[in-house]
């Protein structure tokens, strides 16, 4: 389980990272009455951005607490902290990607026309990117504590 975990923890780390590199670099967009709008014209696409970058922070720390042990399954009260730790950092991350995402997706750009395809064409990659992000951090954050019926990891041969 810890090889799933693991697995999923970078891929949200990477998507995170993407979703907010890719809406941070969208250009503006010149609508026809000659106004512009980018990303940072719209409070929910920042804190779009600024949301996918903590969790990716969040998820690094929990890559570092995940491969420390945190997660075993000892009886010995002074390895429960990093396990608390962990959790917090679980459910901060999924707070900020859902309600980021979420957020995201509320906003239609009624103000940006037609001639802005491009421009919502990026927006909503990076906010499906982000919704990825979402999913794989809720994920990570159930298999570390659920048993899977095989192993991932290969028998060895003593």
């Amino acid at each position: 389980m810890k090889a799933v975990s693991l697995l999923l923890r970078l891929s949200t780390l990477i998507l995170a990272l993407a979703s907010a590199v890719m809406m941070a670099t969208v250009d503006g967009c010149n609508t026809i009455d000659g106004a512009t709008y980018g990303y940072r014209d719209y409070g929910a696409f920042v804190y779009l951005v600024w949301s996918n970058i903590a969790a990716a922070v969040l998820e690094a720390a929990a890559i570092y607490l995940q491969l420390s042990g945190a997660n075993d399954d000892d009886d010995d009260r002074s390895n429960q902290i990093p396990g608390v730790v962990l959790v917090v950092v679980d459910v901060l991350a999924q707070a900020l990607l859902y309600s980021s995402t979420g957020a995201a997706f509320a906003v239609l750009g009624a103000k940006v026309s037609v001639d802005c395809v491009l421009f919502g064409e990026e927006v909503g990659r990076s906010k499906l990117l982000s919704l990825g992000v979402s999913v794989s951090v809720g994920l990570a954050a159930v298999v570390k504590d659920v048993p899977l019926p095989f192993s991932v990891w290969p028998n060895s041969s003593d």
